[in-house]
């Protein structure tokens, strides 16, 4: 029986379409050359690096003096665009609630995301939050899935997952749990409602 739905959140709950484009616009660059730098130490910013280890280079790479200042506004900024969480997936989450199941958030993010999550409308929409900076660790790090497991004191097989990376889902089903790529909202909510963890709006 799943007693806990654990989603990712960026590209699953959240699919900014100016990822790129508004941090480009806002430090006059290639929209193209941004993206190009933008995942290169990604993954130790988001195991809880400083905003400075991270935006430094960046900006660096695209010609930009990396001051206190402009770093503090990229890193909120970037965060800004990813905590934004389509209202349709928050749906998802409710009705996930609603059916007596819990609802975990597991995502790779820096402190920063983190704190934006904690202090947004929507903190109180899940019954626990992990997120990677926060952990000293990510996905698909085997240790991200026992600490979930540990918190949520559930056990492999009473745990659903909602992933876009293919590696994240795959760690997941190593560990036992059950676990879904993602492609769309509606059909996240068809793979939900097949294991039996929506709340029926008809009874």
């Amino acid at each position: 029986m799943i007693r806990c739905v654990a989603f990712d959140f960026g590209e699953v709950l959240s699919s900014p379409d100016d990822l790129y484009t508004a941090p480009a616009a806002r430090l006059g660059v290639d929209s193209a050359a941004y993206e190009a730098s933008y995942w290169e130490g990604r993954r130790a910013y988001d195991n809880g690096g400083s905003d400075a280890s991270y935006w430094t280079p960046l900006l660096t790479r695209l010609g930009k003096r990396p001051s206190p200042e402009l770093i503090t506004e990229m890193a909120h900024l970037d965060a800004s665009l990813w905590a934004r969480m389509r209202p349709a997936a928050r749906e998802i989450l409710a009705d996930v609630r609603l059916g007596g199941t819990k609802v975990a958030i597991l995502s790779n993010a820096p402190f920063v995301l983190d704190m934006t999550f904690a202090q947004s409308d929507y903190a109180e929409d899940a019954d626990y939050w992990f997120v990677s900076a926060s952990m000293g660790m990510s996905k698909p790090d085997l240790g991200v899935y026992l600490r979930v497991e540990e918190v949520t004191e559930c056990t492999g097989g009473e745990i659903a997952f909602v992933d876009d990376r293919p590696e994240n889902v795959h760690a997941a089903r190593e560990r036992g749990w059950l676990a879904h790529l993602f492609v769309s909202d509606e059909d996240t909510r068809s793979w939900l409602g097949e294991i039996g963890v929506l709340a029926d709006h008809e009874s």
